[in-house]
């Protein structure tokens, strides 16, 4: 766990620095009441240098309460999608001037349920202000949503929810739309007879799977289009190179003929080294998120188009807005908040 604090400065700290009493700043600030010119000038070099924003709306300086948010997140290594969500966390915390917040990260293994539901429990030990999280495995996801709501601790998704559900928040793409949208670009240039789709082997108990809304829509999209195409499914580990290229060559010497190949998760970088060896000018590949190493096979032209949107921009406003919510006491104006799709080619990938 990482703990993250942000030091927004408070009316107690300029006061402090100037020297003068809290009812002294309020009345710079805000022109209230009569205060000598030499005060005001104390208390004007105080704010400057401590970069005071006054917010009146924010009951929380003035009582120098300080709330703690706990962010639930799969463990990751340098260059994947999480460590982006990540960055969008830190970047949140040290942002946010209406209230002083700390932030307690809780890595879990996303191949182990036993790791989340020990996370869960450490989170639940400390009951946090509120708490962000993603549904990886269903099940646990829903027995930590109840015991939060037992505990009266609001919670909120980010990059994909359990629509039933009572969560607060939602910020992220709508997966569903953006796997439908994944299988248009896949298929736009012709009649598609035969499709590989390649899934990631996530854990052996096979609980984990929180790409399904997504590969839903893409395979929903395919069979309302294509219903007599046939949908090949082969899977492969996301830590073993050698066994991914054994498993792609032997489908593709067995199908020679598939041209269309997606992946809906965030990893289609994985199959790169087998685009990279068998190099086919008539092959599509589609795939989704903007990360370095996606990027660089679409630049390559190994992968056509990847469906993406600002990743940490997710992490970024949810925590923006829940903790808004959730310190104030107010009620969001709706529950999802769907980012914007992007599509990239390398085409328009100067310009992204």
């Amino acid at each position: 766990m990482k703990q993250i604090a942000n030091s927004a400065p408070t009316i107690f700290d300029v006061a402090r620095l100037a020297g003068v009493s809290r009812g002294t700043v309020d009345r710079v600030v805000y022109g209230r009441g009569r205060v000598s010119e030499e005060t005001k000038e104390r208390v004007r070099k105080a704010i400057e240098e401590l970069g005071y924003s006054p917010n009146p709306n924010a009951s929380s300086l003035a009582s120098k309460k300080e709330y703690r948010f706990a962010c639930l997140i799969p463990s990751y290594k340098e260059g994947d999608y999480w460590e982006e969500i990540y960055k969008g966390f830190i970047d949140a915390a040290e942002s946010i001037q209406f209230a002083s917040i700390s932030l307690d990260i809780h890595f879990y293994n996303q191949t182990d349920v036993q790791s989340f539901r020990s996370e869960c429990a450490e989170i639940i030990k400390r009951p946090p202000s509120g708490v962000i999280m993603n549904a990886v495995f269903r099940d646990a996801v829903i027995e930590f949503a109840d015991q939060l709501r037992s505990l009266k601790v609001p919670y909120a998704f980010v990059d994909n929810k359990i629509d039933e559900l009572d969560y607060l928040l939602y910020y992220g793409v709508d997966p569903y739309k953006s796997g439908a949208l994944g299988a248009f670009l896949l298929t736009t240039r012709c009649q598609v007879k035969e499709i590989l789709l390649v899934r990631l082997i996530r854990d052996s108990k096979h609980m984990a799977d929180p790409n399904a809304p997504r590969r839903h829509g893409w395979t929903d999209y395919i069979k309302e289009h294509f219903p007599d195409c046939n949908i090949h499914t082969v899977f492969i580990h996301p830590d073993r190179p050698e066994e991914t290229m054994e498993t792609l060559e032997r489908f593709f010497m067995d199908h020679p003929d598939v041209m269309h190949v997606a992946m809906t998760n965030s990893r289609v970088f994985l199959i790169d080294e087998f685009l990279e060896r068998h190099p086919n000018p008539k092959r599509i590949v589609v795939g989704f998120d903007d990360l370095k190493r996606n990027l660089a096979s679409l630049r390559k032209g190994n992968v056509e188009y990847l469906v993406t949107r600002h990743i940490p921009q997710q992490s970024f406003r949810i925590l923006n807005k829940f903790a808004e919510c959730v310190i104030k006491g107010i009620s969001p104006s709706r529950r999802n908040y769907y980012v914007h799709m992007d599509i990239l080619h390398r085409s328009n990938l100067d310009d992204y």
